[in-house]
C-alpha cells in the first residue's frame, strides 16, 4: 500500500479526548506513517467532574477551558499545519476555534465523530468551521445538512497479535455499563447459563458516585454489588490476554447509536467471533453470519451452534480497510483531495 506518499511531510494539529489511549495511538501511527504530529487533548482535564461539565454544561467551565486553548495557542505560536484534525471535540469553543482556523487558512479542518451528534450537542455549533466531516454512525450523515461522510471506526495494530489459544471463556464481555446495559448482561448471561456456556464480564464505571446514583435510579442496579464492577479500565495488554482464550466477545451499542461500536471493528483485527445487538451490521462488508450473531435486544436469545463454528478468515483487503492505517488512509486522501 502507498500510504506514505500521502503523509509524508504533512504537518498536523491535533486534538483527541483522551479516551482509553486511542488518541495517543491515533498520534504515533501518523508519525510513523510520516507526519509531524502535535497532539492535544481535547479538554482542560480528564477528572470526572470536568467530563460531567462539559457535557452538562461547558458555559461553567468557559474560562477555564477558554484559557487552557489560549495555552496551546501561544505554544503553537507560528506553526503551519497541512491539517488540523479533531476527533469528537466537545469542550472548544465556537470563538476559540474560528481564532485558530484564521491563524491556519491554508490548513484543512478536519472533524471525525465516534459518536452520534445527539450524544454531542456541543459540537453542532462547530460544524461551520470544518471543510472535511466524517462519522461511524450511517444516520448522522444521511442528514444532508450535516454533510459528512460516512466512515467506519477502526481497530488498533494491537488487535492483531491476538493469537489462537486453546479457548476458556465462551462470551466475553468488556465496556461502560451505560444505559441498558446491565439489564441485557443479565439476560444474556442467564442464556449462557442455558447452554452450558461460560461468560466472563468486565463491567467498567467511571466513578463510584456514578454506581450509587444507578443504584438510587436504576432498578436493575438495585441488587447489584459495588464489587461486580470495575473503576480502573481494562488495560490494552490484559485485554489481549482475555480475548486469546475467549470464544466470541459480546457487543452492546448504546440505544441512541445506529454506529458499530470500536469493539465491534476490534473483533475484525482481532479474527473474534462477535455477538452484537446492532442489527445493522448485516449490511457491512465484514459481515458473515458464521463470524457474527445479531441479538434482539428486547429478548435476546444465543444460539449454541454458533458457539461450535469456528471463524472464518476475511479477505485482506477487508483486515487492512478497518485498520487504523486504513482508516487515516481514507480520511487523509479526501481531506487533502489527493489519489494513490
Amino acid at each position: 500500500m502507498q500510504t506514505t506518499n500521502i503523509f509524508k511531510g504533512k504537518k498536523v494539529l491535533f486534538f483527541s479526548p483522551k479516551f482509553f489511549g486511542y488518541g495517543v495511538e491515533i498520534a504515533k501511527k501518523l508519525e510513523i506513517l510520516g507526519c509531524d504530529v502535535d497532539y492535544f487533548d481535547e479538554k482542560p482535564n480528564n477528572d470526572f467532574i470536568t467530563k460531567a461539565l462539559v457535557r452538562v454544561n461547558k458555559k461553567i467551565l468557559s474560562r477555564k477551558i477558554y484559557d487552557y486553548y489560549s495555552l496551546i495557542f501561544i505554544d503553537l505560536d507560528k506553526d503551519i499545519y497541512d491539517i488540523v484534525f479533531f476527533l469528537t471535540p466537545e469542550s472548544i469553543s465556537v470563538k476559540s476555534l474560528k481564532y485558530l482556523k484564521s491563524t491556519q487558512p491554508n490548513a484543512k479542518f478536519v472533524l471525525y465523530m465516534w459518536d452520534s451528534l445527539k450524544n454531542r450537542q456541543n459540537v453542532l455549533d462547530l460544524l461551520p468551521f470544518f471543510d472535511h466531516k466524517f462519522s461511524f454512525d450511517k444516520q448522522d450523515c444521511s442528514q444532508l445538512a450535516n454533510n459528512f461522510n460516512f466512515r467506519p471506526l477502526f481497530y488498533l495494530d494491537i488487535y492483531k497479535n491476538v493469537t489462537y489459544t486453546k479457548s476458556t471463556i465462551d462470551m466475553f464481555f468488556v465496556g461502560t455499563v451505560h444505559s441498558d446495559r446491565l439489564r441485557l448482561l443479565k439476560e444474556i448471561e442467564n442464556e449462557c447459563k442455558k447452554l452450558a456456556k461460560s461468560s466472563f464480564y468486565f463491567m467498567f464505571l467511571q466513578s463510584k458516585i456514578i454506581y450509587y446514583y444507578r443504584k438510587l435510579t436504576d432498578k436493575h442496579f438495585r441488587k447489584s454489588n459495588i464489587q461486580d464492577f470495575a473503576f480502573k479500565s481494562l488495560s490494552q495488554k490484559e485485554l489481549i490476554e482475555k480475548l486469546k482464550v475467549s470464544n466470541s466477545v459480546l457487543d452492546i451499542q448504546h440505544p441512541s447509536q445506529s454506529g458499530l461500536t470500536m469493539r465491534a471493528i476490534e473483533m475484525i483485527g482481532a479474527k473474534k467471533k462477535l455477538i452484537t445487538t446492532n442489527k445493522d451490521i448485516a449490511n457491512y462488508d465484514f459481515y458473515n453470519s458464521n463470524n457474527i450473531l445479531i441479538i434482539n435486544r428486547d429478548k435476546p436469545k444465543l444460539s449454541a451452534s454458533f458457539f461450535e463454528c469456528k471463524y472464518l478468515d476475511l479477505k485482506e483487503h477487508i483486515y487492512f480497510k478497518y485498520s487504523l492505517e486504513g482508516w487515516l488512509k481514507e480520511i487523509f486522501l479526501e481531506s487533502l483531495n489527493e489519489t494513490v
